[in-house]
């Protein structure tokens, strides 16, 4: 007979530690939330988190709430939708833009 000693789910986990001071160490076992890539303090998740049963891994509270209305969104199948759109738009600029590769826009974020 095997027993899980500790928090459920942290096989593969990473370990937090603040050791600003003695008064106000944190300690946590943690893992990253498998849609945004967040770390998640799994004790803090156990208390009320969301899991992704398709990815079989704990997720963010925000992506808990996300993965209801969308489904399972992996942050992997995020990043490679953003290089294809990437490649697509530099394919679409070299298709149809001049010979010489166009300047970048500068974008106002209104700080300086």
């Amino acid at each position: 007979m095997t027993f899980g000693i500790g928090t459920p789910y942290t096989k593969g986990a990473g370990y937090f530690v603040n050791d600003k001071n003695l008064r106000t160490r944190q300690e946590a076992d943690v893992q990253v939330c498998a849609h945004c890539g967040a770390v998640i303090k799994m004790q803090e998740w156990k208390r009320g988190g969301a899991w992704c049963a398709q990815e079989m891994k704990p997720l963010c509270l925000s992506c808990g709430k996300r993965s209801q209305l969308f489904g399972c969104e992996p942050m992997m199948k995020k990043i490679e939708q953003a290089f294809e759109a990437q490649m697509r738009f530099a394919k679409l600029q070299k298709d149809a833009g001049p010979d010489e590769p166009v300047p970048q826009q500068l974008i106002f974020t209104g700080s300086r």
